[in-house]
């Protein structure tokens, strides 16, 4: 019998409505179908044609809003919002229904989690489960109605937004990818004010530049890769403003206003080349005359995706990231007695010093060897925070990049001795990173 705890479910977060990776499409490969189709806990169904009397070619498994898609020919799939499985193994619920919820936190600590139970459910390890599409996405509280914002898009990249469900929800399609932006909170009933801005990318060789191809790949860096190509689409858009404040313009001026606020002015009024001109003024105006919408929620986007990239935090909502050096938690010091029969931690990884030389006052190379070969998930998380463009499971650079890490949290235990001396204001303490 296989048994996948996720978690706990009572588990209070501090921090609300904070996402970047949602919907998946994820090819497996070299799993054992025999023993993944006797598990307890799927049930595959295969469809029959009502006219024919035909099976269809795929058997399904419905699993925590999500689908695991078993072909004939082999091929296996999942797909789903990999936020709503997190959720529904918390058993957490939208205030409105009950068909799935994702308005809520999802940090890069849950998305590790999520890993790790795909990884037990599928007997595999993360390099076995490759992205097809993914959707990256932020949940932003602004503090505006996101309908201001969204009753004023125009166009991104040369194409009209489409509006649905009575204007709440605004999306532009192309080839490869689709840009959406919607009222969050109209969805689910949810009190805060939530816009949702998101990207589907339909094609792996488009979000590949991410650094993302299988979830292995999946780490503060990439996340902060994915945060900026939202950013990109984001810019891209071409919006009115509608709390542009028109007193004290000039006649002609306000009927350039009132062309620039129709959809239809900038496809069949003005030709292409005349659209960058006017573009260019209408993003004046916003600048002069406006509350700029534009720039509030990239600020938001901005903000939350540096919560969302944090690697863990505590149950009383104390948070580690890239940014933070160290827990808001009172120290108590230990007793003499304590101090000698405890398990020392190495200061910057929170690694236990178990493994290297009695004295060492932070992991080395022993450890992350070890790290590397018997706990990926740790191995991970350091390799998240202290490596930058490197991807840890590119091993033809193991020794570099394991000497590279040992260099990195050396220096991070020399730097933060000169805290004494420089005062905790100073700009290298405050450019530390820790993870405990």
């Amino acid at each position: 019998m296989l048994v996948l705890q996720f978690g706990n479910a009572k588990t209070v977060h501090k921090y609300k409505h904070f996402r970047l990776i949602d919907y998946v499409k994820i090819l497996l490969s070299d799993i054992d179908i025999t023993r993944l189709l006797l598990l307890p806990c799927l049930e595959f169904k295969t469809t029959v044609s009502k006219q024919t009397g035909v099976l269809g070619t795929k058997q399904t498994a419905e699993y925590h809003h999500c689908k695991i898609k078993l072909y004939d020919s082999g091929l296996l799939l999942f797909t789903g919002s990999i936020h709503k499985l997190y959720n529904s193994l918390h058993n957490i619920q939208a205030p409105n229904n009950k068909n799935g919820y994702n308005g809520n936190q999802f940090t890069l600590t849950n998305i590790i989690e999520v890993r790790t139970h795909l990884s037990k459910l599928f007997d595999c390890k993360p390099q076995q489960m490759q992205f097809q599409n993914i959707e990256f996405g932020i949940n932003t509280e602004p503090k505006i109605n996101p309908q201001d914002f969204i009753k004023g898009l125009l166009y991104q990249r040369g194409k009209k937004f489409e509006f649905r469900y009575n204007d709440y929800y605004a999306q532009v399609v192309h080839r490869r990818y689709i840009l959406k932006i919607y009222n969050k909170s109209n969805q689910y009933g949810m009190k805060e004010q939530t816009l949702r801005i998101e990207i589907k990318e339909l094609k792996a060789i488009d979000f590949s530049d991410t650094g993302i191809k299988t979830f292995a790949d999946i780490n503060a860096q990439t996340l902060e890769n994915a945060k900026q190509l939202l950013l990109k689409r984001f810019d891209e858009v071409v919006y009115y403003d509608f709390t542009i404040n028109k007193k004290g313009l000039t006649k002609s001026q306000k009927q350039s206003l009132n062309n620039y606020s129709n959809p239809r002015y900038w496809f069949e009024n003005i030709t292409v080349k005349k659209r960058y001109e006017h573009k260019n003024k209408l993003r004046k105006y916003i600048s002069d005359y406006s509350q700029n919408l534009h720039q509030k929620i990239r600020a938001e986007i901005i903000q939350k995706g540096g919560i969302i990239n944090r690697l863990s935090e505590t149950p009383k909502g104390g948070i580690i990231n890239s940014s933070n050096i160290e827990l808001n938690t009172p120290f108590k010091p230990p007793t003499k007695n304590e101090e000698k029969t405890r398990v020392k931690h190495c200061p910057i990884t929170g690694v236990n010093l178990s493994r290297e030389k009695e004295g060492a006052k932070y992991i080395r190379t022993t450890t992350l060897k070890y790290l590397k070969k018997h706990d990926e998930e740790k191995y991970t998380e350091v390799c998240s925070l202290l490596l930058k463009n490197t991807n840890p499971y590119h091993t033809k650079y193991e020794v570099d990049i394991i000497n590279h890490l040992a260099k990195q949290i050396r220096n991070r235990v020399y730097n933060g001795n000169s805290i004494k001396k420089t005062g905790y204001n100073s700009k290298m303490y405050h450019n530390q990173t820790r993870l405990f």
